[in-house]
C-alpha cells in the first residue's frame, strides 16, 4: 500500500481556492511539525497567500508562497526566492514523501523554511528527512494536478473558522 493511502494527518484544514473557483484542501499535521504548521496557519489567517500565483509547476511538484508573485511578472529573476521574512527551524519528520504530501520549501536539505509550500504530484523519496511536512492534500488533488505556472490563488482559508 502506498503512503498516500496510509498517511492520515488530523490537524486543522486549509482550503486554497484558485481564481478559477476550483479548490483543494490541505489537512495539516501539527503532530509531526508543530512549529511549521502553526507558522503556516498564521500566514493563512493573515491572508498571506491571497492573490499569489503559483510560481513552480513541474511533473512531480507544484509550489507557491512567494509574495512577489502577486505583482511581478512570472519571468522575474527573483521569483521563487521570497517569503514572509520569518523562517522557522527545521522539523524532522518520519513521513515518507509520496503523492499528495505538502511540505515547506527551504534553501537546502534539513533547513527551516518560511512560506513556500509544495505539493508532490509523484513520489519523491529523496526528500525523506529533508523538508518539514505540513500535511496532505485530502480533497481536490485533481485541482493541484491541473494547476499551471502563473495560476492565481484567490484565497486560502481555515475551514471551520
Amino acid at each position: 500500500m502506498r503512503l498516500a493511502d496510509t498517511y492520515h494527518p488530523h490537524g486543522p484544514k486549509i482550503e486554497f481556492t484558485m481564481a478559477s473557483g476550483k479548490s483543494f484542501v490541505i489537512t495539516t499535521d501539527p503532530k509531526d511539525s508543530p512549529i511549521t504548521v502553526a507558522h503556516i496557519i498564521g500566514l493563512v489567517r493573515r491572508h498571506f497567500y491571497d492573490k499569489q500565483r503559483v510560481h513552480r509547476v513541474e511533473d512531480w511538484v507544484t509550489q507557491w508562497g512567494d509574495p512577489l508573485s502577486k505583482t511581478a511578472p512570472m519571468s522575474d529573476k527573483n521569483m521563487g526566492d521570497g517569503g514572509s521574512g520569518h523562517d522557522v527551524k527545521f522539523e524532522m519528520s518520519e513521513v515518507d514523501w509520496d503523492t499528495s504530501l505538502v511540505g515547506v520549501a527551504a534553501e537546502g536539505l534539513q533547513l527551516g523554511g518560511d512560506s513556500q509550500l509544495f505539493v508532490l504530484k509523484k513520489p519523491a523519496w529523496r526528500l525523506y528527512h529533508s523538508y518539514a511536512v505540513v500535511g496532505k492534500v485530502t480533497k481536490g488533488m485533481e485541482v493541484v494536478d491541473g494547476i499551471k505556472k502563473g495560476d492565481r490563488i484567490r484565497s486560502a482559508r481555515m475551514l471551520g473558522e
